[in-house]
């Protein structure tokens, strides 16, 4: 794997890998009507498994043990293993998501589900920090009363496709909301078929990449943002991955200096309304007990806003993320490679975004 070049790639307009330039034919490039109902795309915990984690669980909790100390080895539970398995085939080889339910989350108290849900994690990946608090469990929640300028996952807007900044994501629902708060997914590889088909000029632009904010949660001593351009699209051993988040884009190059004009923007358009088609996007709303697990390299993930209306702390819509590495699951190119975010003691996961994108041409 090459290293990241810094410096001379701000100035550097070459691809940073070499385009695939045929149609993309893999399990992961679907559409949304190639699901017919959710048992396509849905696994349901037996009886059986539900009563090893259980156990699994009561022995955790015997042992003292936490979310700081819960490895792999403390949540051996057999029954799981066609489970875990499908999982990783599916993220890894096949459509790059599943969603699993059933896990009864009346049975049990936050932590609770917590260390399950962890505890499922670590046979899949190595947890990371998800901000500048140093949450390896990620609480996705509305704060926004309490921080007005809060990241996405802890406000209650819309969220348009994006990926995060790991290999692997996992959400795990608690409570849902009043209303709201639908979950969308669309394959990144079915949108690079249609932008080569379509917009192969704007295909090429996303391919030079673009420089990315680091969202005020950069380390002590770091720039505001990458030193580097990140590439939307990348190709590394014919393997096509994605990484986006429009507003770190547009943050990123005005921090860098390097103004967007509307001939750049329309390319971010066309993207976003591609990936926002009916036809490609698969909708469907996380019940409390049901977790999704998606290839952050080939799902690009949203939801719609959601209104908690005036419900109690204990009734809000409330869910679990899980940021894991997973070295072995795809060949990528360093520049979108990201292991979470490191910690940073007396910061808080905020930014000013209208602020930091108002620098345009």
């Amino acid at each position: 794997m090459s290293a990241i070049r810094t410096n001379d790639i701000l100035e550097d307009e070459a691809p940073l890998t070499p385009i695939y330039g045929v149609p993309i034919d893999h399990p992961g490039a679907w559409k949304a009507a190639d699901f017919k109902t959710a048992a396509d795309y849905t696994i349901e915990f037996t009886a059986a498994q539900l009563g090893d984690i259980d156990r699994a669980l009561r022995q955790i909790k015997a042992a003292g043990l936490g979310l700081d100390n819960l490895q792999r080895e403390h949540f051996e539970v057999p029954s799981l293993r066609p489970v875990i398995d499908e999982i990783r085939y599916q993220i890894e080889d096949g459509r790059g998501f599943v969603v699993v339910r059933r896990l009864p989350v009346e049975d049990y108290s936050k932590d609770e589900i917590g260390m399950i849900f962890w505890g499922i994690g670590t046979h899949l990946g190595r947890g990371l920090s998800q901000s500048v608090l140093g949450d390896r469990l990620g609480h996705v929640k509305d704060f926004s009363r309490e921080d007005p300028l809060a990241r996405a996952y802890r406000n209650r807007q819309e969220l348009s496709p994006h990926t995060d900044s790991c290999d692997l994501v996992g959400l795990a629902c608690l409570r849902d909301a009043q209303s709201g708060g639908v979950s969308r997914l669309t394959s990144a590889l079915t949108v690079h078929n249609v932008m080569l088909q379509e917009y192969p000029e704007a295909l090429e632009r996303l391919y030079r990449g673009y420089v990315f904010h680091r969202r005020g949660e950069e380390k002590p001593g770091d720039l505001p943002h990458t030193p580097y351009r990140v590439p939307v699209y990348s190709n590394t051993d014919d393997k096509v991955s994605a990484r986006y988040v429009r507003t770190y884009v547009e943050a990123g190059e005005a921090a860098a200096g390097r103004l967007m004009g509307k001939a750049e923007l329309a390319v971010l358009d066309r993207f976003e309304e591609v990936t926002k088609r009916p036809e490609l996007m698969l909708e469907f709303t996380l019940q409390p007990g049901a977790m999704y697990f998606i290839n952050n390299y080939t799902i690009l993930h949203a939801r719609t806003a959601f209104d908690d209306g005036h419900a109690e702390e204990d009734r809000r819509r409330h869910l679990l993320r899980l940021w894991l590495d997973v070295p072995q699951m795809r060949p990528v190119n360093p520049h979108i490679k990201s292991s979470g975010i490191e910690a940073v003691p007396g910061r808080t996961p905020s930014c000013d975004w209208s602020r930091l994108t108002s620098n345009r041409n």
